[in-house]
């Protein structure tokens, strides 16, 4: 289970989450989300089903999560 930080739309219908774990923060990401349910203002708490990937950007690497399923715990 993740604490969710943030989330926010990206593109048309991408979430962009930000997760906590153990006091560690990563990025994820879900493409084509439900847009009817995500963002959900109420998730305070998730289940997440992921791969891990490594997202480069402007010459930095950071660990992302692609996110498979994501459900309100």
């Amino acid at each position: 289970m993740f604490t969710l930080v943030q989330q926010r739309i990206v593109g048309e219908k991408h979430l962009k989450l930000v997760v906590e774990k153990h006091g560690e923060v990563f990025d994820g990401i879900a493409f084509n989300v439900d847009i009817q349910s995500w963002p959900n203002e109420h998730a305070k708490q998730i289940h997440i089903a992921y791969r891990l990937d490594v997202n480069e950007f402007r010459g930095k690497r950071t660990v992302q999560l692609m996110v498979e399923n994501i459900t309100v715990a």
